[in-house]
């Protein structure tokens, strides 16, 4: 059994309060944790065991019912301690993951790699064990208001939180069943040829000029040659009937990395921004682990086993969801008579069974079936059709390897070697690199499978075996990659990766002409060298400068003078005057200016004159502008939708449908803008100057990304202003002579609520400066972490 060996100077609970470091130094096998003046835990120990039972110890003190919450969420065993309002969630979690998989994948790990996952737990267990001693103090409030004890933790629980909150949220994603019904809609008003053109438009499979991550001079892949060949898995017309059912999802992340061309006072910067959305308790965790040949510091959503944005001795990284293509829906044929059997190859196969058993608090238990076939888990069976629709993941069974991957390139000393492990990764996120030597680099993640010729990645593939995957595509095609490009910068917002590469499927993002990253790339492409803090405040202009306004100002300028007409020549005015930049400078609780309010209230006109007629009952999907309001928050940030990027496109007369139906574009813009307007002054009279609209502000969620609580009601935090930026931010700046590196990851670093009601110290202090983008910095060297030490706790085990 592990034991305590000594606490904290203060009371373990405040665990970051100040003091004197302690240097209690016990014989036999031991941690050591030192906290800074922010709570984050430097971890010390002679071994992968012992650095991993320091943090999951760590973990624990700060952020228990959190992790409990997460560990529930991602094996579908929330209705056990909530009650039967989350069965219908643990079904659909059941339904999507394989926990025999996971489990055999767990048993082949052996020495360091099975270290990592069972001292977390141990250290987890460890903590856990001692609140059990001291309820009254050390037991987290929320698990007394809901009237449960936190579990212990294994190897497996700590595997499932990254497997259910990265492989089964970034990686996972898919709307082809939600295509058919799209396009079936598109049908019934257009006829099938001008229905595919304007499904096209809305969800392109391939563009030729959207911007790139990497820069066309540097990345030679011409378009897949399928891409102009007839699909063979055109959409039934029988299959309207299959609902939406996927989220539509905002935001996602950004990141920029300037090479030594183009940095002042460094070799390289790092830059990253990744929008997880908001939470409170945060959904990064910091912390410095160091010992066993293991010196790496920097933050993780859920306290994974590696550090995803952070740095180590010589290297630095971060990354980006890549959007790329790895999940593909298969329709299986069932057997009229024998439904528990599909057609594949020539032959009727049974569907792989099981009987899940779900606890239900207050209520009986309940079983659920649950259905799998060679390509993946069943997701969605069509009765009346006799199919079922199963999910074919091409990193299903990768998952622990592509942990590992990401955690061995966190400990990579050079370019070589990061690259090397990134290539093992099988989830589609973008990965960036920069070292003190003032290289940079990028790989776009993930294992892309071949597709037959014919196969449109939009709509569900045949399951009888005629449409299986050929294997995986070759890095050199599908796996955009570059060190040190030719512009001497990286910037990234989830935008296309380079050419050649394929559109993901989904309805809710696409690449196109019209792309957010261009103010990114805009700033970067200037002819000059950026010092570390230019680079910091580039996050500030991009959260509030409005991403449409680029592409349709030019127009409004045009369609005003075309008009004569007095009221559209004022608002054209005070639209060409604007910085772009929406914000509230005089907290008025009004975005500042008549702009911001012109303009948003243009977008959704466009989108009324423009694309309703075309879409009919199929606009839902399309019609959201985008933008935050008093009311609704975006859940990851703004980005241009793709229904505005459609827009943009037939504007500027180009794509493969004309949503204008042979107007002129500047006649469409004068009647949205006139429309703005009208709907305007219904509200505020007829002063165009004195237009406002209220700020959105930014809620910190009490429930996890999945929509299960993660904290109390009273817990709630408010920032007076959406910015659409990262979740946290960091920013590393490489040098030979040392690394500096800096971090803002709000609420705090401590979610820890103690019986009586009071806070961590480090609960909510970084609020203010995430507000004002400020950073704290992150210390890494070990003269630095001991003199900026106000704790210390020494472990045995």
């Amino acid at each position: 059994m592990h034991r305590l060996i000594a606490v904290l100077l203060i009371a373990v609970v405040a665990a970051c309060q100040q003091g004197q470091p302690d240097s209690t130094q016990p014989a036999g096998k031991e941690v050591r944790i030192l906290r800074d003046n922010y709570g984050v835990p430097h971890v010390y120990a002679d071994s992968i065991h012992g650095l991993y039972y320091g943090y999951g110890y760590a973990v624990a003190q700060d952020r228990l019912f959190q992790m409990e919450m997460a560990r529930r969420s991602t094996q579908g065993i929330v209705a056990e301690v909530l009650g039967p309002e989350f069965v219908d969630f643990d079904k659909n979690v059941r339904q999507h993951f394989d926990p025999a998989s996971i489990k055999k994948q767990l048993a082949q790990l052996e020495g360091r790699d099975r270290d990592v996952f069972e001292g977390f737990a141990a250290g987890m267990n460890a903590w856990i064990d001692e609140t059990a001693k001291r309820p009254d103090d050390l037991l987290p409030r929320q698990f007394s208001d809901n009237d449960f004890a936190p579990s212990q933790w294994t190897a497996y629980d700590v595997a499932m939180i990254f497997v259910g909150t990265m492989a089964n949220r970034y990686g996972d994603f898919n709307t082809e069943l939600d295509n058919v019904r799209i396009l079936s809609t598109l049908q019934q008003l257009h006829g099938a040829d001008q229905a595919r053109a304007l499904f096209d438009l809305l969800n392109p499979r391939y563009t030729d000029n959207a911007a790139t991550t990497i820069p066309r001079e540097d990345w030679h892949v011409s378009v897949p040659d399928s891409i102009g060949e007839k699909a063979i898995n055109e959409p039934r017309a029988d299959l309207e009937r299959v609902a939406v059912n996927g989220p539509v999802i905002s935001g996602m992340s950004n990141c920029w990395v300037l090479g030594k061309d183009k940095v002042s006072g460094a070799n390289a910067v790092l830059v990253n921004g990744p929008q997880f959305g908001w939470f409170s308790p945060a959904y990064v965790y910091s912390v410095g682990l160091h010992g066993a040949g293991i010196d790496v510091v920097g933050n993780t959503p859920f306290a994974y086993p590696m550090i995803m944005f952070g740095h180590n001795r010589t290297i630095t990284w971060g990354s980006t969801w890549g959007a790329g293509d790895i999940v593909d829906i298969f329709a299986e044929q069932l057997h009229p008579d024998d439904p528990a059997t599909y057609l594949y190859k020539g032959d009727y196969v049974d569907l792989q069974h099981r009987v899940e058993r779900i606890a239900v608090r207050g209520a009986d238990d309940i079983t659920l079936d649950v259905y799998r076939s060679v390509h993946g888990p069943i997701v969605h069976i069509d009765e009346a059709a006799g199919i079922a629709y199963a999910k074919h993941r091409a990193w299903d069974g990768q998952e622990l390897d592509t942990l590992l991957a990401w955690l061995y390139a966190t400990w990579a000393s050079d370019h070589d070697q990061w690259q090397a492990e990134a290539e093992k990764s099988a989830i589609n996120v973008n990965m960036y690199y920069a070292d003190v030597w003032g290289n940079i680099g990028y790989f776009f993640g993930g294992k892309y499978p071949r597709r037959v010729a014919g196969h449109d990645n939009r709509f569900p593939a045949t399951g009888d075996g005629s449409m299986d995957w050929q294997g995986r595509m070759p890095i050199t095609q599908a796996n955009p990659h570059i060190l040190n490009p030719s512009t001497g910068y990286l910037a990234n917002w989830n935008n296309k990766p380079g050419q050649g590469v394929m559109n993901p499927d989904f309805f809710f993002y696409s690449w196109s002409e019209a792309d957010r990253v261009d103010f990114l790339q805009g700033v970067f492409s200037e002819d000059r060298q950026f010092t570390a803090d230019e680079a910091w405040q580039v996050i500030e202009s991009s959260s509030y400068v409005d991403l449409h306004a680029p592409y349709l100002l030019p127009l409004v300028e045009k369609a005003a003078h075309a008009s004569d007409n007095d009221r559209l020549v004022a608002a054209n005015l005070v639209l060409q005057r604007w910085d772009l930049q929406s914000r509230d400078d005089d907290a008025d609780g009004f975005y500042d200016g008549a702009a911001t309010a012109i303009f948003r209230s243009l977008v959704e006109a466009l989108i009324q004159v423009v694309l309703k007629d075309d879409l009919g009952d199929a606009l839902a999907p399309f019609a959201a502008t985008g933008y935050p309001t008093a009311q609704l928050p975006t859940a990851a940030g703004t980005n241009i939708q793709p229904g505005m990027k459609a827009i943009i496109e037939s504007l500027n007369g180009g794509g493969s449908y004309d949503l204008l139906n042979g107007r002129s574009a500047e006649s469409a813009m004068a009647e949205a803008l006139s429309l703005a307007l009208d709907n305007l002054a219904a509200g505020q009279g007829d002063d165009i100057a004195s237009y406002k609209l209220p700020v959105a502000p930014r809620p910190f969620s009490l429930r996890n990304f999945l929509g299960i609580p993660q904290a109390a009601a009273t817990e709630e935090k408010l920032a007076p202003l959406e910015q659409n930026r990262g979740t946290e931010n960091n920013l590393m700046i490489m040098d030979e002579g040392a690394i500096v590196a800096w971090e803002v990851t709000p609420p705090g670093q401590s979610g820890f609520v103690a019986p009586d009601g009071s806070t961590n110290a480090h609960y909510d202090d970084q609020m203010d400066m995430y507000v004002d983008f400020e950073k704290k910095r992150m210390w890494f060297y070990e003269d630095d972490v001991k003199a900026n030490a106000v704790s210390e706790t020494v472990l045995a085990y």
